[in-house]
């Protein structure tokens, strides 16, 4: 038989608290026109980031991980959500965000 400890954890013990996001992706999409229609190459995407969080998107190759980047980086804009960045909507370009472009760093043999 087991018996429950005796120690009960005071109401500041229990308390933790959570930081805010670094970063707040919320329920953003985005759709594309092309010849046979619209596109959807995002759908209701939600993330959250802290700081000091290492994030990797990883997906096959036209399944909206660029686009999803460069809304985060304010390089184009969502149809619908809301991406917050220090608490602050991301509406453009800005110098406390960067990209890394990929192209220029890969080998043509190493395509996928």
């Amino acid at each position: 038989m087991l018996r429950a400890g005796r120690h009960r954890s005071s109401a500041t013990e229990e308390l933790q608290i959570i930081p805010p996001s670094k970063l707040s992706v919320e329920g953003v999409s985005k759709s594309f026109r092309s010849a046979s229609g619209n596109v959807l190459a995002l759908d209701r995407v939600s993330l959250k980031v802290a700081e000091g969080e290492f994030v990797c998107l990883v997906g096959a190759s036209g399944c909206g991980k660029t686009t999803l980047l460069n809304i985060i980086a304010g390089l184009e804009k969502a149809d619908g959500g809301t991406v917050l960045a220090d608490g602050k909507p991301v509406a453009g370009p800005g110098r406390e965000r960067l990209v890394m472009f990929q192209e220029p760093a890969l080998f043509p043999w190493l395509d996928v």
